[in-house]
C-alpha cells in the first residue's frame, strides 16, 4: 500500500476517534421520553402495559408470550400469583391475559387460579397410573388432596385417558373409585367362593369386615354374579348397612319345614317361624298360603281344617244348649286370648251361632246362661217377701240419702258429695282437692286360666253393692257363685265368677219387678209401718233446718267471693236442702211413696209435687225450683211457706243462740277428732280448710272439694304466710299425687306397651310425692288445730 494512501487511512481514524469522542448536541432526556410516550398512549397509537415499578413497558403479546414461556418452564402447571410475582405487573392484566391463553388454547386450563396445560395432565395420568397398578386401586378423593385440584376437573381428565394412559376401569356404582382388571377379578373370586359355602342367612357387613372387601366394589360384583346365576342367593335389604344375603337352599329348607309343618297340624306357630329366621311371620304366613284362608291369631294363625273342626264343635254345644271349652280342642301352645280370637271369629261368620264367650275359651248358648238364671229364681221368691215386710225400712233409710233413681252414675256422684259433706258435718270427706281427691284403688285379682281382672276397691263399686241406694239388694257376686259352684260342679271354677258378674245384673233387675209385686200384695197392710209420725218428721226436717241455717251464715262470709259464695251456694241447695224438700215432698205425698219404693230423684220430685192439689203444688213446685238456682233466700222463703200449717203443716223451730252455739261447737269438735286421726292426705286437707274456715269466721262450712283452691285463698288474709304457703304446697302435692293415680290406673286398663324403666320411673316419683305427703300431714293439721297462743311453742 503506498504511504499516502496509509497516511489518509489513519486520518480518517482519527477522525473516527475523534467522532466518538465528541458529545451530540442534541439528546431526548428520560421525562422527555416518558411524556412522549404517555402522548402515544393517550392517542391510542400504542398499547402497553406497565411493570410495578413503573420503569418497564411491556405489550399485551410480550405478556401473553412470557405467560407461555413460564407454563411450560414450570411443567404446565403455575399459580397466577406466582406468575404476578415474575412478571412484575398487575394481578388484573396476568389474570385477564390468562383468560385470554385459555380462551385461544384448548390444551390450556385454568383451574382454581391455576394454569395447567395438556402435558401436566398427562404426566399426571401417568403418575396415577403407575400408583394404581401398584394399589390396585385409587380414589379420586385421595388423587385430589394429593394434587389439589378438583375432583370434577380431576374425573373428567382421568376419564379422557382410561385406557390410553391409564390401565384400569371405574366402577360404575361409585366413579369415585378406580381399579384395574386384575383387582376386580382378584375379588370377583373370593366374593364368588365365600357366598358360594354359605348355607344360611348372613349379614354381608360382617363378611365385608372380616375379609377386608371394598364396600364399593363389592355390590356391583355380586350384583354380576346373581344376574349370571352363578350364585344362588338373593341379598335382602339393598346397600342398607343391615342387608343380609340369603342363600336359595336355607329358603328352600325353611319353606319345606313350614309347608311340611302346616300340612301335618293345620297351625302356624308365630314364634317357631321367628326361631327360623322370618323376620315378619305374619306376612310371610299370608304370602306363603294365599288360597289357604288362614286365621291370623295372636301367638300363631290357624287353617280353615281347625277353623271347621272348631266350628262344628261350638255349633253341636249350642244346638244342644250347653257350653264348650275349646282350649282343650286346640294345640298346647294356643293361648287363651287365640281361643277367644277363634270363638268370636266363629260367631261373627255364623249367624245361626247363638251364644257368649267366657274366659276367652269357653262359649255358652242363651239356653244354658238361661238354666243358671233359673236356679236363683225360687230364691228370688222367697227373699222377695222377706224384703217386702220390712220394706218400709228400707225406703226410710233410702229417703234420708241425697241421692236416688236407678242411675248408678248419679248415685256414685251423690254419694261421693254425702261423703265430701256429710248431713249434719259439712265438709268432711274424699271430696279431694279441686274435686279430685277421691282416690279409686284397684286391684288386679287372678282369674282362672291367668287372666287378670281390675276391681274397684271403693265402697259404692265393690262386689255386691254395684246397684243404686234404692234398689232392694238381691244377692252378692260371692253368693252367686257359691250356687253356680253348687249347681255347676262340672264347669270350670273361672266359669262361675264370670258368669254370676254377668248375671248379676239382670237378676237384680228381675228381683225390683218380683219385689215391687209382692210389696205392692201387701200394700193395704204395710202403709202404716212405713209411715213416719209426725213428730219423727218434723224433728228430722228441724234438724236438717238448723245446719242449714248454720251453713248459710258461712256461705254469706264469702260475699266478697262471688264465684266462690254462688259455688258453695250451689252446692248447699243440692245437697241438704234437697234433702228438706225430699222430706217434706214424702210427708204430702206418702201414699205415691208407697206403691214406689225408690228414693226420691229431682224428676220424681217433680213427678211427685205434679200430682199434688193445686194450693199445695203452687207453693211445692216455688220451693223444687229454688233448689236449681242459688239463692239461699228464696230457697228460706219457700221453706217457711211449705211448711205451713196449710201445706205441710211443719212447725220450724226459732232460732236459739245458746242451742246454735253449742251445735257450732259440737260441730267443730267433731271435724278435729276426724281431723286428728285422718291419714288420708286429700281429706286432711279438706277438713284442715273446714276447721280452718270455723277457727277464723265462726261459722260452720258445708263445701265440696272443688272449692278447697278458693278456699285457701279466701283464709289467706287470716292466716301467716307460712300457713298459706303451706297449704298452697301441700294442695299442688295432693293434686300431683291424684294426677299419678289416675295415669296409673289408665295404663292398667289399657294394654301393656310401656317399657319397665318408665314404669319404675313413675313409681318413683308417685313414692316422693307420698313421702312430701306423709311429712307435712301433720304441720297441715296444725294450722287448724294448734291455737295461737301455743303455735310458736309447737315444733313439729
Amino acid at each position: 500500500m503506498a504511504s499516502s494512501e496509509w497516511e489518509e487511512v489513519k486520518r480518517l481514524a482519527k477522525d473516527f476517534q475523534r467522532a466518538q469522542l465528541t458529545t451530540a448536541t442534541q439528546k431526548l432526556s428520560e421525562r422527555n421520553c416518558i411524556e412522549i410516550v404517555n402522548k402515544l398512549i393517550e392517542d391510542k397509537k400504542i398499547e402497553v402495559i406497565y411493570t410495578l415499578d413503573g420503569k418497564e413497558y411491556l405489550t399485551p403479546s410480550q405478556v401473553v408470550k412470557e405467560i407461555r414461556d413460564e407454563l411450560i418452564i414450570h411443567g404446565g402447571r403455575i399459580n397466577l400469583v406466582e406468575l404476578q410475582q415474575i412478571l412484575n405487573i398487575d394481578f388484573s392484566y396476568i389474570e385477564a391475559k390468562a383468560n385470554e391463553v385459555v380462551k385461544n388454547d384448548r390444551n390450556v386450563f385454568l383451574v382454581l387460579g391455576q394454569l395447567i396445560d395438556n402435558d401436566y395432565l398427562d404426566h399426571l395420568a401417568e403418575e396415577i397410573n403407575d400408583q394404581l397398578q401398584d394399589a390396585g386401586q385409587v380414589s379420586i378423593a385421595e388423587l385430589t388432596k394429593a394434587n389439589d385440584v378438583p375432583a370434577d376437573f380431576l374425573t373428567e381428565a382421568i376419564e379422557q385417558r382410561m385406557g390410553r394412559i391409564i390401565e384400569g376401569q371405574m366402577d360404575a356404582y361409585d366413579r369415585g373409585v378406580i381399579f384395574t382388571q386384575a383387582f376386580v377379578d382378584r375379588h370377583r373370586a373370593r366374593i364368588r367362593g365365600i357366598f358360594s359355602a354359605i348355607t344360611k342367612p348372613t349379614q354381608v357387613s360382617n363378611i365385608l369386615n372380616q375379609y377386608h372387601i371394598p364396600e364399593r366394589l363389592f355390590h356391583s360384583i355380586l350384583e354380576g354374579l346373581e344376574k349370571e346365576k352363578r350364585l344362588k342367593g338373593s341379598l335382602m335389604g339393598g346397600r342398607q348397612e343391615k342387608a343380609s344375603y340369603i342363600p336359595d337352599i336355607f329358603t328352600k329348607t325353611q319353606n319345606d319345614w313350614v309347608d311340611s309343618f302346616y300340612a301335618q297340624n293345620g297351625y302356624l306357630e308365630f314364634d317357631a317361624l321367628s326361631r327360623l329366621g322370618i323376620p315378619d311371620p305374619k306376612s310371610f304366613a299370608k304370602r306363603r298360603f294365599k288360597s289357604e284362608n288362614l286365621l291370623i291369631l295372636q301367638s300363631c294363625c290357624i287353617g280353615k281344617v281347625l277353623q271347621d273342626r272348631v266350628e262344628a264343635s261350638v255349633e253341636e254345644a249350642l244346638s244342644s244348649g250347653t257350653w264348650i271349652d275349646v282350649l282343650p280342642l286346640l294345640p298346647s301352645s294356643f293361648t287363651s286370648t287365640d281361643c277367644g280370637q277363634i270363638l268370636h271369629h266363629c260367631l261373627k261368620g255364623n249367624r245361626q251361632l247363638d251364644g257368649k264367650v267366657f274366659c276367652d275359651t269357653i262359649i255358652c248358648s242363651h239356653k244354658f246362661m238361661a238354666d243358671c238364671k233359673a236356679i236363683f229364681y225360687p230364691i228370688m221368691k222367697v227373699k222377695a217377701k222377706e224384703d217386702a215386710k220390712r220394706a218400709p225400712d228400707i225406703l226410710m233409710q233410702a229417703d234420708k240419702k241425697p241421692s236416688g233413681g236407678s242411675d248408678a252414675k248419679r248415685d256414685r256422684k251423690e254419694e261421693r258429695r254425702k261423703k265430701a259433706a256429710g248431713v249434719g258435718g259439712g265438709g268432711s270427706a274424699k271430696g279431694g282437692v279441686g274435686g279430685q281427691a277421691r282416690e279409686v284403688k284397684t286391684k288386679k285379682v287372678k282369674k282362672g286360666r291367668g287372666k287378670e281382672v281390675e276391681e274397684d276397691d271403693d265402697e259404692d263399686t265393690q262386689r255386691g253393692s254395684r246397684v243404686s241406694a234404692s234398689e232392694f239388694p238381691f244377692m252378692t257376686l260371692e253368693k252367686m257363685e257359691e250356687m253356680l259352684s253348687e249347681k255347676l260342679d262340672e264347669c270350670p271354677v273361672e266359669l262361675h265368677a264370670e258368669l254370676a258378674e254377668e248375671l248379676f245384673r239382670p237378676l237384680t233387675r228381675a228381683y225390683q219387678d218380683v219385689v215391687k209385686v209382692a210389696f205392692q200384695m201387701m200394700a193395704g197392710g204395710s202403709a202404716a209401718t212405713r209411715r213416719k209420725t209426725r213428730d219423727d218428721l218434723q224433728d228430722g226436717i228441724n234438724a236438717f233446718w238448723n245446719n242449714i241455717r248454720q251453713f248459710i251464715k258461712g256461705v254469706k262470709q264469702c260475699s266478697g267471693d262471688e264465684e266462690l259464695e254462688g259455688q258453695l251456694s250451689r252446692y248447699l241447695l243440692r245437697s241438704l236442702c234437697s234433702d228438706v224438700t225430699n222430706m217434706l215432698c214424702c210427708a204430702v205425698a206418702e201414699p205415691a211413696i208407697a206403691t214406689d219404693p225408690l228414693t226420691l230423684t229431682p224428676e220424681m220430685r217433680s213427678n211427685i209435687i205434679s200430682k199434688l192439689p193445686d194450693k199445695i203444688k203452687t207453693v211445692m213446685s216455688k220451693l223444687n225450683s229454688s233448689l236449681s238456682g242459688k239463692d239461699l233466700d228464696e230457697f228460706v222463703e219457700n221453706l217457711e211457706q211449705s211448711c205451713d200449717p196449710s201445706v205441710c203443716d211443719i212447725m220450724l223451730k226459732k232460732p236459739d243462740k245458746k242451742k246454735d252455739r253449742q251445735a257450732v261447737f259440737h260441730h267443730r269438735q267433731a271435724l278435729c277428732e276426724q281431723l286428728r286421726n285422718e291419714t288420708d292426705s286429700a281429706l286432711a286437707l279438706h277438713l284442715t280448710i273446714t276447721v280452718a274456715f270455723q277457727n277464723h269466721t265462726q261459722c260452720m262450712l258445708h263445701a265440696p272439694g272443688r272449692c278447697v283452691p278458693q278456699l285457701i285463698t279466701f283464709l289467706s288474709k287470716h292466716l301467716t304466710a307460712d300457713q298459706h304457703a303451706l297449704l298452697v304446697q301441700y294442695q299442688d302435692l295432693v293434686q300431683k299425687n291424684m294426677a299419678h293415680i289416675r295415669e296409673q290406673d289408665q295404663k292398667n286398663s289399657a294394654p301393656s306397651g310401656e317399657e319397665e324403666g318408665d314404669k319404675t320411673s313413675a313409681v318413683d316419683e308417685e313414692s316422693k310425692i307420698k313421702t312430701q305427703l306423709q311429712d307435712l300431714l301433720n304441720k297441715i293439721k296444725d294450722v287448724a288445730l294448734v291455737k295461737k297462743g301455743s303455735a310458736a311453742n309447737h315444733e313439729d
